[in-house]
């Protein structure tokens, strides 16, 4: 029981960072609706209503391998077909001096293939909210066949308006089919609302710690937030952690 319990926390942390990290990674993948409720089960009664320097203080270090990211991005193409891996043994994701580099994708806007490479910088612009900056893009793109012409007004911001759209409605479709898969019932923007600044070249994240209440019981521990960013060689690194 304690060890569904822990793979419960852990699964609810991960969402609750919009689902970057997918649930194999974490020997979550054999939890299902029986799990659940043998855990809410493992509780005798409600937990007692606390004051909230009674609540139940928790501090997560969670390590997002650059491979895992990679895979979250194959399940991202799988459901936004505008998204595709080009290299399948290639890298997605990697880090470039104080940089994230993105490239090996290929994306359909509108009729117009593009191939970006993308140099990133992301950091946390406060509690619960993380920003990702376009530094630099590199970016090869061509027409379909059905496309006669290019719009007159076309450029490299649009282009990028329309490779954010689809980014974001992968990841949105992709947290959405792990969310029924686990049978939350919660839509991905209760998880983590998306946003992209053409103006400033950034694309805003807000997260939320709601999905935990689908794990544990409400008054018993506090209300977690993303505090954290950094990545290393090997991946990204995020802190959880309750309000102190």
């Amino acid at each position: 029981m304690k060890k569904i319990t822990l793979k419960i926390i852990t699964l609810a942390a991960i969402l609750s960072c919009g689902g970057k990290a997918i649930a194999s990674g974490f020997d979550l993948q054999s939890l299902n609706v029986s799990d659940l409720r043998a855990s809410q089960a493992d509780f005798r009664a409600p937990a007692p209503q606390l004051e909230a320097d009674e609540l139940i203080g928790m501090d997560l270090n969670i390590r997002v391998p650059f491979k895992m990211i990679k895979n979250s991005v194959a399940q991202m193409a799988a459901t936004e077909k505008r998204l595709a891996i080009i290299d399948q043994a290639a890298p997605v994701i990697f880090k470039s001096g104080e940089f994230l580099k993105i490239s090996n994708i290929r994306v359909d806007a509108n009729g117009i293939i593009v191939i970006p490479t993308l140099t990133l910088k992301p950091y946390l612009e406060g509690r619960d909210k993380l920003a990702i900056r376009i530094q630099k893009i590199q970016m090869h793109a061509s027409m379909e066949p059905s496309v006669k012409a290019a719009p007159a007004a076309i450029n490299q911001e649009e282009i990028m308006v329309q490779v954010m759209d689809v980014m974001i409605k992968g990841i949105y479709s992709a947290l959405d089919a792990k969310l029924k898969a686990k049978n939350i019932p919660m839509k991905a923007q209760d998880v983590v609302k998306l946003n992209y600044d053409k103006t400033a070249w950034t694309l805003h994240a807000a997260i939320s710690s709601k999905i935990i209440g689908q794990f544990i019981p409400a008054g018993l521990v506090g209300e977690l937030h993303l505090t954290g960013f950094s990545f290393s060689d090997t991946g990204i690194a995020l802190k959880i952690q309750t309000a102190e």
